[in-house]
């Protein structure tokens, strides 16, 4: 974790931004794997883990996704669009972004076990209705998060690999990590609880996510 230089918020972000680090026990292998960075930006309380088919995805609310395919690696924000059937996955909608909005480092510590996302926090403003002439809700002052390193399938049926829980691709007990207050400026290295069986690809093994936060976001919080 770097000192922020004087006058900057931290993590070097702008009012309104949040930045991700994501830290992997070896080079990432993006031909095999997708890294997510899952949060929950609507106060119900719930942590993001690997069961999302349990209570309809409810804890799902927004997401960083990077992976790669032969051209190179990418990062996209994503909103997870619930159908009001709970046997039916949400859409996984892809939002628009500009350069500015959404910046991807892709190796950002010079060994390829490292990438950062700087984001700013508007993007998760829901845009789904709930049914017509209702307006979504606004984003909520508290938000959890999880990472994910999965594989993925059809139908937007996730393949979970690790996660940061100790138990990894099955994980449900990674639900008491300090709430993100996005109204508050930090920067916090949070480290992945030990895998009781890691994966066997040191490349999907989490070691930790740093997320920082300018809180600071004029005109009011959060976006």
């Amino acid at each position: 974790m770097t000192p922020n230089p004087p006058g900057v918020g931290a993590g070097g972000n702008d009012p309104g931004y949040m930045s991700v680090k994501f830290d992997v026990n070896s080079q990432f292998d993006f031909s095999n794997f997708e890294y997510w960075i899952v949060f929950n930006t609507t106060g119900n309380g719930s942590t993001p883990l690997t069961n999302p088919q349990q209570n309809n995805w409810q804890a799902y609310s927004d997401a960083i996704e990077v992976g790669g395919t032969g051209g190179g690696t990418y990062a996209r924000a994503i909103q997870f669009l619930k159908n009001s059937n709970p046997v039916i996955p949400p859409a996984f909608l892809t939002l628009i972004t500009t350069p500015q909005q959404l910046q991807y480092i892709p190796n950002s510590n010079g060994s390829g076990t490292e990438f950062q996302v700087t984001f700013q926090r508007s993007i998760f403003t829901p845009i789904s209705t709930p049914s017509p002439g209702v307006s979504p809700s606004p984003l909520a002052h508290t938000w959890l998060f999880n990472a994910f390193v999965t594989q993925s399938s059809a139908n937007n049926q996730l393949i979970f690999v690790d996660s940061m829980g100790q138990g990894g691709a099955t994980d449900t007990t990674f639900t008491d990590q300090p709430p993100l207050s996005v109204c508050q400026s930090f920067d916090t290295v949070y480290t992945k609880v030990q895998d009781i069986s890691p994966p066997t690809d040191p490349s999907s093994q989490i070691v930790s996510v740093e997320i920082a936060n300018n809180g600071s976001s004029p005109p009011s919080c959060p976006p």
